[in-house]
C-alpha cells in the first residue's frame, strides 16, 4: 500500500512544482508527507489492535479446548455459520476461527478391542484407521501412529483356603485338608495386575502395514522379590510381537509373545481380539484355553468384510508332566530324562520339559452375521530318554485334539452366550488349571492323559454403566493311566494310591496332589463405570467364584477339596 501510495504523491508533486514553482511544490509535499506518516501510524495502530484481539484468541479458544477436549471447536465457541469444507467460519463474535476447523472435535474419544475384556483392559483396538483423526492417547510422529493403553489397579482378594497366591490363583494347588493350610483363610491387596501397553502403527507400503504390540505388568517373582517390605516384583512380558498387515488381500502375519491360537476370539482371527473372560481373577477361569507364548502365526481372511478366515500357528512347546516313571527306580536301574532345570537366562527354579518339536494350532472362525463361531485343532509332541550306564534310548509320543467355541448376541449389545471346549490328549497345559499333561508307561516313555473341558459363560450391559457376567468350567482327566509292578504303583490315578490321610492334619499318607481328576468352578461379578470423563475412566469390580477339586479314588477314598474366593478391584484408565 505504502508503494502504491507514493507513486500516487511523488508524480502528482513533481506535476504541481512546475506548475506553482519550487517552494510551493516544496511545501506541498511535505504536507503530504505529514499526511502520509499519519496514515501509517493509524495503520501501525489497528495491526498491534488486531494482533492483540488474534493472541486473545488464541488463548481463549485454547483454554477452552483444554477444558473439554472432546467438545467440537464450533459448539465451543458458539459457531453457527460454515465455511468452506462444511466447517464453521466464524464465532458468536464475528470473528474467524484461528484454527480453522470449528466444527471437527479436537481430541476424539479412545478406542479399545471390540472385546468385554478389551474394554475392561484398555487394550488398543485390533482394526485401527491409520488416517482417522487422533483419538485420545494417541501421538503421531511422522507416518507413525502410537497408541497407548492399559491401567492401573488396586484389588483386594479373600480366599477361605490358603494358597499363598497373590492375584492369580492356582487352582491346582488348592490345599487338602491334610494340611494346615486347608483350614486358613488369606487375604491380600495388590496392584500388581497393573498393565502398561503400547501399539506402534505405520504403513511400510501403500498396501502392506507394520504393526508393533507390548504389553506388561508386574506379576513376574525374582529372586528378590517379597511382600514384606520392598515389594520387588518384577516387570513381566505378558504380549510382544510385530504383525505385517495385507488387509486388501486378507493376509496377516504374526511373530513373537502373544495370545495363543488356541484360544477363542471375539469375532474374526485378529491379534488383540481375544474372547478373555471379564473375571478380577488373574488366571481367569477354568476351561478357559489359552497360553501367551512364542509363536509364528498366519492368517487368511476370506470375503469383503473378512467374515471368514483360517489360521495356523507354529507355537513355542513346554509340557506339564505328572507321575514317576519306573525307569528313574533303584530296580531298573536306569533313568528318564524329560526335564532339564533353568540355565543362563532361564529360571534355575523350575524345570524345562525336553520338546522336540512345536506345537501346531489350526483354526477357522465364521462370522456370518449372527455370532461368532470356531474349531480348532492342535498337534503335540513329548518326549523323554531312558538311559543305563553307556547306552539309552529315546520316545517320542505325538497327541493333540480338537474343539471349538462360539460367541452369540441373544440381545444384540445386551446379552451376549459364549462356549467352548477341547478334548483330546495330552491337552492340560492349556486349561487355566494347568492340569498334567503326560504320565509314563511301563518301560519307562511317555503316555499322554485323555483330557476334555468345558467353559459356558453369560454376560451382559443391563445398565449403561454396569457389566454383569458369570462362567461355569471344568477340566478333567478322563480315565486313568496307571499300573503296578509288584508293590510299587505307577502312573496317574493309580487306584493303589494311598489317599486315606487326606482328611487327616498333618497326614502324609495322601497322594491326592500328584492325582486330580477335575477342578470346576462357578464364578459370576460385575464391572460398574464409576467416572468416565476427560481424563479417562475409573472402573469398580467385584467377583465371587466357587472351585471344586476332586482327586482319583485310591486307597482310603475318593479326596476333594474346594476353596471360595472373593475379589475386590479399582482400576484407573488413564487413556481410555
Amino acid at each position: 500500500m505504502t508503494v502504491t501510495f507514493l507513486s500516487y504523491i511523488i508524480p502528482n508533486a513533481i506535476s504541481s512544482a512546475h506548475a506553482t514553482g519550487t517552494n510551493d511544490a516544496i511545501a506541498l509535499m511535505e504536507q503530504q508527507i505529514h499526511a502520509m506518516q499519519a496514515q501509517l501510524n493509524t495503520m501501525k495502530q489497528k495491526q498491534a489492535a488486531e494482533n492483540r484481539r488474534i493472541r486473545a484468541e488464541l488463548a481463549r479458544q485454547r483454554e477452552l479446548i483444554e477444558a473439554d477436549p472432546y467438545a467440537s471447536r464450533a459448539h465451543l465457541l458458539g459457531q453457527n455459520t460454515t465455511g468452506p469444507y462444511g466447517v464453521a467460519a466464524h464465532n458468536g463474535t464475528g470473528h474467524d476461527d484461528v484454527f480453522g476447523l470449528a466444527s471437527s472435535a479436537i481430541i476424539t474419544p479412545s478406542r479399545t478391542a471390540s472385546t468385554p475384556y478389551g474394554e475392561l483392559t484398555a487394550i488398543p483396538p485390533a482394526h485401527p484407521d491409520l488416517y482417522s483423526p487422533l483419538r485420545r492417547g494417541q501421538l503421531q510422529i511422522g507416518g507413525v501412529r502410537l497408541t497407548l493403553g492399559g491401567y492401573l489397579e488396586a484389588a483386594g482378594v479373600w480366599r477361605s483356603r490358603n494358597s499363598a497366591a497373590d492375584i492369580a490363583s492356582a487352582y491346582n494347588a488348592i490345599p487338602w485338608h491334610n494340611q494346615p493350610t486347608s483350614h486358613m483363610s488369606e487375604f491380600h491387596q495388590t496392584e500388581r495386575q497393573s498393565r502398561l501397553a503400547a501399539l506402534v502403527e505405520g504403513m511400510l507400503t501403500k498396501k502392506l502395514e507394520a504393526d508393533a504390540y507390548v504389553e506388561t505388568d508386574f506379576q513376574g517373582a525374582g529372586s528378590s522379590s517379597n511382600s514384606r517390605q520392598s515389594n520387588s516384583y518384577v516387570l513381566r512380558a505378558r504380549v510382544v510381537y510385530g504383525e505385517l498387515k495385507d488387509s486388501a488381500d486378507g493376509w496377516y502375519i504374526l511373530g513373537g509373545q502373544s495370545w495363543s491360537l488356541i484360544t477363542l476370539f471375539n469375532k474374526g482371527m485378529f491379534a488383540r481380539d481375544e474372547q478373555t473372560p471379564m473375571v478380577i481373577e488373574a488366571q481367569y477361569v477354568p476351561a478357559f484355553n489359552w497360553t501367551r507364548n512364542a509363536q509364528f502365526r498366519v492368517v487368511k481372511t476370506f470375503g469383503p468384510h473378512e467374515r471368514y478366515a483360517a489360521g495356523l500357528s507354529i507355537e513355542n512347546p513346554s509340557s506339564v508332566p505328572a507321575g514317576v516313571s519306573p525307569c528313574s527306580t533303584a530296580a531298573h536301574h536306569c533313568t528318564t530324562t524329560d526335564r532339564l532345570t533353568g540355565t543362563n537366562v532361564n529360571n534355575p527354579s523350575t524345570y524345562y520339559t525336553s520338546d522336540p518339536a512345536p506345537d501346531l494350532i489350526a483354526k477357522v472362525a465364521a462370522d456370518p452375521g449372527w455370532g461368532h463361531y470356531e474349531l480348532t485343532g492342535v498337534m503335540r509332541f513329548f518326549r523323554d530318554r531312558n538311559s543305563t550306564v553307556g547306552s539309552g534310548s529315546n520316545h517320542t509320543t505325538i497327541a493333540g485334539g480338537g474343539g471349538g467355541g462360539m460367541v452369540l448376541p441373544l440381545i444384540d449389545k445386551k446379552l451376549y452366550f459364549q462356549a467352548s471346549g477341547l478334548v483330546g490328549t495330552g491337552l492340560g497345559r492349556y486349561g487355566s488349571t494347568n492340569m498334567p499333561d503326560y504320565t509314563y508307561n511301563r518301560t519307562g516313555g511317555v503316555t499322554a492323559l485323555p483330557e476334555a473341558n468345558i467353559l459356558l459363560g453369560l454376560y451382559g450391559n443391563p445398565m449403561k454403566n454396569l457389566k454383569l457376567y458369570s462362567y461355569a468350567g471344568a477340566e478333567s482327566v478322563l480315565s486313568r493311566r496307571a499300573f503296578d509292578e509288584g508293590s510299587n504303583h505307577y502312573g496317574y490315578g493309580n487306584r493303589n494310591f494311598d489317599m486315606r490321610g487326606c482328611s487327616t492334619e498333618l497326614a502324609t499318607n495322601c497322594a491326592a496332589s500328584g492325582n486330580i481328576h477335575t477342578v470346576a468352578q462357578a464364578t459370576g461379578g460385575f464391572w460398574y463405570t464409576a467416572a468416565k470423563g476427560d481424563y479417562g475412566t475409573l472402573l469398580v469390580g467385584g467377583q465371587y467364584s466357587h472351585t471344586h477339586v476332586q482327586a482319583f479314588s485310591g486307597l482310603g477314598g475318593k479326596p476333594k477339596s474346594d476353596a471360595d474366593m472373593v475379589f475386590m478391584s479399582l482400576r484407573y484408565q488413564p487413556f481410555n
